[in-house]
């Protein structure tokens, strides 16, 4: 698998800008992004020296979502960034097995930040305050709040998945 990458212009900037609403807040202006293709349903996106944000199509109860969502490196370097999202903070338990992929399973919820409906892009936070995953909803924060166990949020990216690996090869080579 060849991995493609390419800086954008100023107009695809520009759109991206339109598409992504907290890059300008969290970057200014900007004026050099890469995108690094890295298969037809995954693509990061570089904005000046960070790995910023990821395009991909993730399969949320067997259907492929376009989705775009911030890298943890991106979440947890730019507070400013989390607002623009829902957050769930789980229990000290759930931190190692979400952190290493595991789905968000309800009992580990502790509490949420903002509302949200199935198929949102939610950002899971350690007790700690450390931003450790990001997830898709599979159901509404209204849903959620009346449950009381099962799976409520997929995990799409979280510490050392393919993602987090490219990011931490990316801030080796510089």
């Amino acid at each position: 698998m060849a991995i493609n990458r390419h800086m954008l212009s100023k107009k695809d900037i520009k759109k991206l800008m339109n598409e992504v609403p907290w890059l300008s807040e969290v970057y200014g202006s900007i004026d050099e992004a890469e995108v690094i293709k890295i298969s037809d349903e995954l693509e990061v996106y570089r904005i000046m020296n960070d790995i910023a944000f990821v395009k991909a199509v993730v399969n949320v109860n067997n259907t492929g979502m376009n989705l775009i969502y911030p890298t943890l490196l991106a979440a947890n370097k730019y507070p400013t960034l989390v607002k623009y999202y829902p957050v769930v903070k789980v229990d000290e338990g759930a931190v190692k097995p979400i952190a290493t992929g595991a789905d968000v399973m309800r009992p580990g919820i502790r509490e949420f930040t903002g509302s949200f409906k199935s198929g949102d892009i939610v950002l899971v936070k350690s007790p700690g305050e450390r931003i450790i995953a990001v997830a898709v909803s599979l159901y509404s924060s209204d849903e959620v709040a009346n449950m009381s166990r099962g799976k409520v949020l997929k995990n799409i990216h979280h510490v050392d998945d393919g993602v987090w690996r490219l990011i931490s090869e990316a801030h080796e080579h510089k």
